[in-house]
């Protein structure tokens, strides 16, 4: 059985110029066979992961590959900015946030909130009919 607890990869990260650190627990980072990386993140008040893009080519982003987002508040809340439009999010809220997007959360209110990140390759879901 893989198993991971909370704090076997924790890690606080000063995450694109934001104003205070990101608490981040990475989930089987290394062991994942999965199209999806997960990640648990930890704002004390007043932290915030600033501005960012993920966008195979451009110069901008912060990563090497396209990577689509979906954050999902479990507890608190927090201001999420996607390509320039803000909305506070609450335990329970999700936002998507597709390749080459900019986007960035910050936790404005006076207690800590966390949040469920999944992001990944662009590559289509099962479910989806258009």
């Amino acid at each position: 059985m893989l198993l991971q607890r909370r704090g076997d990869d924790h890690h606080d990260w000063s995450l694109y110029r934001g104003r205070a650190p990101v608490g981040v627990e990475w989930y089987f980072r290394e062991r994942t066979e999965l199209p999806t990386s997960v990640m648990l993140y930890h704002l004390e008040p007043g932290a915030e992961e600033g501005s960012h893009l993920h966008l195979t080519g451009d110069p901008a982003s912060c990563s090497e590959l396209s990577e689509d987002e979906l954050y999902l508040v479990v507890a608190g809340e927090v201001v999420m900015t996607v390509d320039g439009e803000q909305a506070v999010l609450r335990s329970g809220d999700a936002v998507y946030v597709p390749h080459g997007v900019a986007h960035g959360v910050r936790n404005d209110s006076g207690a800590p909130a966390e949040l469920v990140l999944l992001f990944g390759p662009p590559g289509g879901n099962p479910f989806t009919t258009d």
